[in-house]
């Protein structure tokens, strides 16, 4: 009787890129989380009732300085993210692996904003 040899499951152990995966999705939404935040900063005020009582005055044009930090850091997040597109394409082989769609609607919003914002 053939004595078997124990293999490793090379499928379960752990993949320096799928860490590398994973870490890029977290920065990702990171990211998209900061940029808001960044969005929200740069925004006109919005004018409410009580600020029309008071007389208060508001800042009614966006801050650029705000704006052009956004457009920076949607525009490195746009090259991290395509890095990591590119990368994913070469390194899947089977038709079910992921399709690292939060990399792809990150890189697509981060698009849509800085072509916004340049074209005005």
């Amino acid at each position: 009787m053939s004595k078997k040899t124990k293999q490793s499951d090379r499928r379960k152990s752990t993949d320096i890129f799928r860490l590398f995966f994973i870490w890029m999705n977290i920065s990702a939404c990171a990211g998209l989380i900061a940029a808001i935040l960044i969005f929200h900063r740069a925004k006109p005020e919005f004018e409410t009732f009580f600020d029309r009582f008071y007389h208060l005055q508001l800042r009614r044009y966006w801050d650029q300085d705000y704006v052009r930090f956004l457009v920076y850091v949607l525009g490195a997040g746009t090259l991290i993210n395509a890095a990591g597109l590119l990368i994913a394409r070469y390194r899947g082989r089977r038709s079910t692996d992921h399709r690292k769609l939060v990399l792809l609607l990150t890189i697509l919003y981060s698009i849509l904003f800085v072509l916004s914002q340049t074209l005005q």
